[in-house]
């Protein structure tokens, strides 16, 4: 497969835009009539220093939104960064320090945390499973939460794994409700392809039976969904021995445990929506002085 490391191009940062939309709505939902704990007890000059700290090990990311939340603040807060996206984090780490005011240092903290968390857990995920397995082609999905789509692939490819499509607009995925409207497999690939002839073709077969005809149509990948063992083997040897220019990819509920089969097919990608529907936030903290 292509060295960089997705089918489309892959998300390898962030901007500010792509937090504000959410940052906004964080912010809204969270004081949506100020901070009544923080504007009863710190008036607005009260300065403090605070340290974003790792207390767990895994991969760091998110630290744009820091950046974003410092606008929100009107810049009453200043960021010190120690570690970059992509940092191995390990208990005790520090990321980052802040500075300035108390009072919007305290209103920003859960806000920042719920993001580094988050987007640093889906990283840590992409990254264990990428080190344990490097011989295979780790791929996201589209199963993210609305609205945080970009954010996810790219903590997925700080982890080290690999972008699946960003979007429905990127790149077509025929998929059996697909091919029975356009009558066949071949007649499905070739539709697409006479509207959108720069664009990857995705066919998804759940049978040795359609191999044939899927390897005839000639579409960019072709996906093996849920697959036994035995056929994923059987299907992985034609295609390689037919039609090597096709990539292979398999899917189908397919979590860490089920990879250790999977790992004598060198790569091959495996598209996993575990990377991002199941995840365990990174434990960081803000301990302020």
């Amino acid at each position: 497969m292509e060295s960089i490391r997705g089918y489309t191009e892959p998300v390898t940062k962030l901007t500010a835009g792509d937090f504000e939309s959410l940052v906004q709505l964080a912010w809204a939902e969270d004081m949506p009539n100020g901070d009544i704990t923080t504007d009863s007890l710190f008036n607005e000059n009260e300065q403090a220093k605070a340290t974003l700290l790792s207390k767990d090990e895994g991969v760091l990311c998110g630290t744009a939104v820091i950046d974003s939340l410092l606008q929100r603040v009107e810049n009453q807060v200043i960021y010190h960064a120690v570690l970059m996206d992509g940092s191995k984090l390990s208990k005790g780490s520090v990321i980052g320090e802040l500075s300035g005011s108390l009072a919007m240092i305290l209103k920003m903290e859960r806000i920042m945390l719920n993001f580094l968390q988050y987007l640093s857990g889906i990283a840590t995920n992409a990254y264990l499973v990428t080190q344990e397995y490097p011989n295979l082609v780790i791929l996201d999905t589209r199963k993210t939460l609305p609205g945080y789509r970009k954010l996810a692939k790219y903590a997925v490819h700080t982890g080290g794994g690999w972008n699946h499509r960003l979007n429905l607009s990127e790149m077509a995925m025929l998929k059996d409700n697909h091919i029975a409207k356009a009558g066949s497999i071949q007649s499905a690939v070739s539709m697409v392809r006479k509207l959108h002839p720069t664009r990857k073709i995705e066919l998804e077969i759940d049978g040795l039976a359609q191999l044939d005809e899927a390897i005839s149509a000639s579409p960019d990948i072709i996906l093996l969904d849920n697959f036994s063992l035995t056929d994923t083997r059987e299907a992985i040897l034609k295609l390689r021995n037919v039609a090597p220019l096709i990539k292979i990819e398999c899917s189908g509920g397919i979590t860490p445990d089920k990879l250790k089969a999977l790992s004598e097919f060198s790569a091959v990608g495996v598209s996993m929506g575990y990377l991002t529907h199941t995840v365990r936030f990174l434990d960081i903290s803000l301990e302020i002085h």
